[in-house]
């Protein structure tokens, strides 16, 4: 077959058909079983047609669902972060919810088989984007278990709040949500002032340990380390960190 800009552009035209015939009937569809027929109906092609643009019709469903959540991402990327943790966990709760709700059938095509999450290519981005922000939560000190921990909580907490209020045929504002957001919130986050108290004790646990290196002390260390770890040291005895805000 020719690869002239014609072909590739006929191909490319074939493909997206492809992907927005599996949108469509995803939106339409309550549980997310859709049928090669039916694609290839909408989409005007035929079953062979699929096959040399997508692996199996899996592949094809994966694709759709990867497009519509990073749409999703994109929209919530825009809406940026208030500077205030707790504040933005329940902005991200309650948007990550709402794409649930509103696309059910993308979600349980995401989430509803226990092994999605190894390996449909839309959960995998959902759980990298996860980590990636409770991560900087940790490193902030705003969190009361391990990041990984804590990963996991928020993880199940919401893919289970989605799913009963799908199976529920609820949308985003039902209580479920809200209840579940703010007992998990209390579970995982410093509340402010302990947040604030763990910053300052850094101070002296510093200072302590700076006056107990001797002048001379190397130990495995080579010079330039122990300066840096000196200068550390100093740093945080001077300037204790302070409460980590988000950009």
């Amino acid at each position: 077959m020719s690869d002239s800009p014609s072909t590739r552009a006929v191909e490319s035209d074939v493909r997206t058909r492809l992907m927005r015939a599996a949108e469509l009937l995803l939106a339409s569809s309550k549980d997310g079983q859709i049928s090669t027929r039916e694609i290839c109906a909408r989409a005007g092609v035929t079953a062979p047609t699929l096959y040399h643009h997508f692996a199996d019709k899996d592949a094809l469903l994966d694709a759709a669902v990867l497009e519509g959540f990073n749409a999703y991402l994109a929209r919530k990327h825009a809406v940026g972060w208030s500077g205030d943790v707790l504040d933005d966990f329940r902005a991200g709760w309650d948007m990550h919810v709402s794409f649930g709700c509103e696309h059910p059938a993308h979600y349980r095509l995401m989430f509803g088989n226990p092994q999605a999450e190894q390996t449909v290519p839309a959960a995998l981005v959902a759980q990298e984007e996860l980590a990636r922000q409770v991560t900087e939560w940790g490193v902030g000190g705003y969190l009361k278990v391990p990041v990984e921990v804590a990963t996991q909580t928020m993880s199940a907490a919401a893919i289970g709040v989605v799913l009963q209020l799908i199976a529920l045929q609820a949308d985003s504002t039902h209580p479920i949500s809200t209840n579940v957001r703010d007992t998990v919130a209390h579970a995982l986050f410093h509340p402010q002032n302990a947040r604030d108290e763990v910053a300052a004790g850094t101070s002296r646990p510093a200072r302590l340990l700076l006056d107990a290196l001797p002048p001379d002390f190397l130990g495995p260390l080579r010079a330039t380390e122990v300066a840096l770890l000196r200068e550390w040291l100093t740093s945080l005895t001077d300037n204790p960190p302070q409460r980590r805000t988000h950009t």
